[in-house]
Protein backbone atom coordinates (compact mmCIF):
# COMPACT_ATOMS: atom_id res chain seq x y z
CA UNK A 1 0.00 0.00 0.00
CA UNK A 2 2.87 2.11 0.97
CA UNK A 3 4.31 1.69 -2.40
CA UNK A 4 1.06 2.67 -4.51
CA UNK A 5 0.92 5.93 -2.23
CA UNK A 6 4.14 7.12 -3.01
CA UNK A 7 3.61 6.17 -6.85
CA UNK A 8 0.40 8.41 -6.87
CA UNK A 9 1.80 11.34 -4.87
CA UNK A 10 4.49 10.88 -7.32
CA UNK A 11 2.29 11.08 -10.40
CA UNK A 12 0.47 14.04 -9.35
CA UNK A 13 3.85 16.04 -8.38
CA UNK A 14 5.05 15.59 -11.70
CA UNK A 15 1.54 16.39 -13.27
CA UNK A 16 1.93 19.83 -11.16
CA UNK A 17 5.00 20.68 -12.72
CA UNK A 18 3.53 20.15 -16.19
CA UNK A 19 0.78 21.86 -16.04
CA UNK A 20 2.60 25.33 -15.45
CA UNK A 21 4.02 24.64 -19.29
CA UNK A 22 3.35 27.10 -22.16
CA UNK A 23 4.41 26.26 -25.33
CA UNK A 24 4.29 28.91 -27.87
CA UNK A 25 5.25 28.46 -31.24
CA UNK A 26 6.51 31.29 -34.01
CA UNK A 27 6.85 30.53 -37.94
CA UNK A 28 8.44 32.58 -40.38
CA UNK A 29 8.20 32.23 -44.48
CA UNK A 30 10.58 33.51 -47.04
CA UNK A 31 10.88 32.93 -50.87
CA UNK A 32 13.17 29.78 -50.19
CA UNK A 33 12.65 28.63 -46.89
CA UNK A 34 9.82 28.09 -44.10
CA UNK A 35 11.38 28.11 -40.76
CA UNK A 36 10.03 27.54 -36.92
CA UNK A 37 10.98 27.98 -33.46
CA UNK A 38 8.93 26.54 -30.47
CA UNK A 39 9.50 27.86 -27.04
CA UNK A 40 8.42 25.77 -23.86
CA UNK A 41 8.75 27.67 -20.90
CA UNK A 42 8.12 26.75 -16.73
CA UNK A 43 8.75 29.19 -13.81
CA UNK A 44 12.38 27.98 -14.18
CA UNK A 45 13.87 27.06 -17.35
CA UNK A 46 12.85 27.91 -20.88
CA UNK A 47 13.74 24.97 -23.81
CA UNK A 48 13.87 26.11 -27.47
CA UNK A 49 13.78 23.71 -30.58
CA UNK A 50 12.79 24.30 -34.31
CA UNK A 51 13.94 24.08 -37.84
CA UNK A 52 14.10 25.12 -41.40
CA UNK A 53 12.95 23.72 -44.72
CA UNK A 54 14.14 24.47 -48.18
CA UNK A 55 11.59 25.37 -50.11
CA UNK A 56 13.52 25.96 -53.31
CA UNK A 57 14.37 23.20 -56.33
CA UNK A 58 17.67 22.99 -56.40
CA UNK A 59 19.80 20.11 -54.44
CA UNK A 60 21.71 21.86 -51.27
CA UNK A 61 25.51 21.40 -50.82
CA UNK A 62 25.81 23.30 -47.71
CA UNK A 63 23.79 25.52 -45.28
CA UNK A 64 24.59 27.70 -42.62
CA UNK A 65 22.32 29.00 -40.17
CA UNK A 66 22.62 32.06 -37.03
CA UNK A 67 18.81 32.41 -35.23
CA UNK A 68 18.99 35.45 -33.18
CA UNK A 69 16.47 36.14 -29.87
CA UNK A 70 16.49 38.15 -27.61
CA UNK A 71 17.28 35.39 -24.77
CA UNK A 72 20.79 34.88 -27.48
CA UNK A 73 21.18 32.98 -30.56
CA UNK A 74 22.30 29.63 -31.80
CA UNK A 75 23.72 28.43 -35.18
CA UNK A 76 24.87 25.67 -37.04
CA UNK A 77 26.38 24.33 -40.56
CA UNK A 78 24.87 21.10 -42.69
CA UNK A 79 26.03 19.49 -45.74
CA UNK A 80 22.79 18.12 -46.53
CA UNK A 81 22.43 14.26 -47.74
CA UNK A 82 20.99 13.58 -50.83
CA UNK A 83 17.45 15.44 -51.33
CA UNK A 84 17.60 16.94 -47.75
CA UNK A 85 15.33 19.44 -47.44
CA UNK A 86 14.70 19.92 -43.57
CA UNK A 87 17.23 21.05 -40.97
CA UNK A 88 16.82 20.59 -37.43
CA UNK A 89 17.95 23.89 -34.88
CA UNK A 90 18.00 21.28 -32.44
CA UNK A 91 16.85 21.43 -28.77
CA UNK A 92 18.36 23.33 -26.50
CA UNK A 93 17.39 25.44 -23.43
CA UNK A 94 18.60 27.50 -20.20
CA UNK A 95 17.83 28.75 -16.64
CA UNK A 96 16.74 32.11 -17.50
CA UNK A 97 13.26 32.20 -19.17
CA UNK A 98 11.27 35.40 -20.02
CA UNK A 99 8.93 36.11 -16.71
CA UNK A 100 5.87 36.08 -18.88
CA UNK A 101 4.45 34.21 -21.84
CA UNK A 102 4.17 37.94 -22.81
CA UNK A 103 7.81 38.46 -23.11
CA UNK A 104 8.50 35.36 -24.66
CA UNK A 105 5.60 35.77 -27.22
CA UNK A 106 7.58 39.79 -28.15
CA UNK A 107 10.88 37.90 -27.80
CA UNK A 108 9.86 35.39 -30.52
CA UNK A 109 8.50 38.34 -32.26
CA UNK A 110 11.65 39.97 -32.75
CA UNK A 111 13.59 36.48 -33.54
CA UNK A 112 15.27 36.18 -36.90
CA UNK A 113 16.71 33.48 -38.77
CA UNK A 114 19.67 34.15 -41.41
CA UNK A 115 20.36 31.33 -43.51
CA UNK A 116 23.11 30.83 -45.98
CA UNK A 117 23.28 28.02 -48.65
CA UNK A 118 24.94 27.21 -51.56
CA UNK A 119 23.87 24.67 -55.12
CA UNK A 120 25.42 23.94 -58.37
CA UNK A 121 23.98 27.32 -59.28
CA UNK A 122 25.79 29.67 -56.39
CA UNK A 123 25.65 30.90 -53.44
CA UNK A 124 22.30 32.64 -51.92
CA UNK A 125 20.63 34.23 -48.45
CA UNK A 126 17.50 34.59 -46.82
CA UNK A 127 17.01 36.80 -43.78
CA UNK A 128 13.42 35.29 -41.86
CA UNK A 129 11.38 36.96 -39.50
CA UNK A 130 9.49 34.88 -36.67
CA UNK A 131 5.64 35.69 -35.92
CA UNK A 132 3.59 33.81 -33.16
CA UNK A 133 0.47 32.70 -34.79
Amino acid sequence: MRKIVILLFTMILLTACYSNQETIKATGEGDFWNAQLIYEMTDTDLLHRGGIQYTGDEELLYVTYTVVTDEGGLSGEVEPQEEQTAISFGTGGGNNPPATKDEAIISLNHATVEIKWRTNTGEYEELINFKVN
